[in-house]
């Protein structure tokens, strides 16, 4: 399905009903709206560990501009501002209401834009594996996971090909160079117990490299929302995995420590893909942030 916003064309899919029908009184379930990460993938890498969410309430799929079947036009006028407010159009286009949002790792950063841009629309703000700003985080709890523990040369070299540009190579990205980054480093986006799930998990999405260039040269070396965090009222749950090299946990516990009230999850064995690596965990964890709101909210313990 397509809505028009803000000019673009956005897709978007929709998992569960938004009334329930167990009762003649057809209650409204909350609805959730997931955010992909935001830098060239679509939303297919979260439909099979996230579909469960919609046992909660309704589930609002959405490819993001640039992304996906969403509309490709003037890729280079898109920011993480520009991307919350689409969201925001699709939410009031589509008369949802209040929401809960889901962003996951880049996602993360739309959905921390659209909580500052937009919070009239937020019941409440679910972080996965993400991060308040592109520079590397550090605290005294625990020392940062790194790629270069895990991986053999070649694999790090393939990664910073594409995510840091001029570190290793001046060369603009192709599919090529990209497919060749996602075949060697894909599996190390997971924990090392699950690194084989790469494939059944990220075979069901694509990656638009004009978009991924232009977030990696463009857009994340300007994202920092650290300052800002403290601004943030709604009801925020943070989930985090102690494997993740990429948005380490230490942003995950600045800004569970920033955001007022924040309940805060961190998966000792998982990675970067926490809703695929532990789903029953990762289920019942934002059932509980749920649940808690309803009851007047508790801390969502460490794992």
């Amino acid at each position: 399905m397509f809505a028009n916003v803000n000019g673009k064309t956005i897709f978007f899919d929709v998992v569960g009903e938004g009334l329930s029908s167990l009762s003649s009184e057809l209650i409204k379930r909350p609805t959730f709206v997931v955010i992909h990460c935001a830098s060239g993938f679509d939303h297919g890498y979260l439909r099979v560990c996230m579909d469960p969410i919609s046992l909660i309430g309704q589930v609002i799929y959405l490819d993001l501009p640039g992304s996906g079947r969403s509309s490709k036009d003037d890729i280079s006028s898109i920011t993480f501002e520009s991307l919350a407010d689409d969201v925001a159009g699709l939410i009031d286009y589509l008369g949802l209401g209040r929401v809960y949002v889901i962003g996951h790792c880049a996602g993360g950063f739309v959905a921390l834009n659209l909580a500052l841009r937009h919070p009239h629309i937020l019941n409440g703000l679910v972080m996965v594996n993400s991060s308040p700003c592109y520079t590397k985080v550090y605290d005294q709890i625990a020392a940062n996971p790194a790629l270069a523990e895990r991986a053999p040369e070649e694999v790090v070299k393939a990664c910073l090909r594409v995510y840091a540009p001029g570190v290793t190579t001046e060369e603009t990205l192709t599919q090529d160079i990209v497919d060749d980054m996602l075949t060697k480093v894909g599996p190390y986006f997971f924990a090392p117990t699950f690194m084989s799930m790469y494939q059944s998990v990220f075979g069901y999405t694509g990656m638009n490299v004009a978009m991924l260039d232009h977030f990696v040269t463009e857009i994340y070396p300007k994202y920092d929302l650290r300052s800002s965090l403290t601004n943030i009222t709604m009801p925020t749950l943070i989930i985090a995995g102690s494997h993740d090299w990429m948005t380490p946990p230490s942003s995950s516990r600045l800004m569970h420590r920033e955001i007022k009230g924040s309940f805060y999850r961190e998966f000792a064995e998982s990675g970067h893909v926490v809703f695929a690596e532990k789903p029953i965990g990762f289920f019942d964890t934002v059932k509980a942030f749920i649940d808690s709101l309803k009851k007047g909210g508790s801390d969502v313990c460490e794992d």
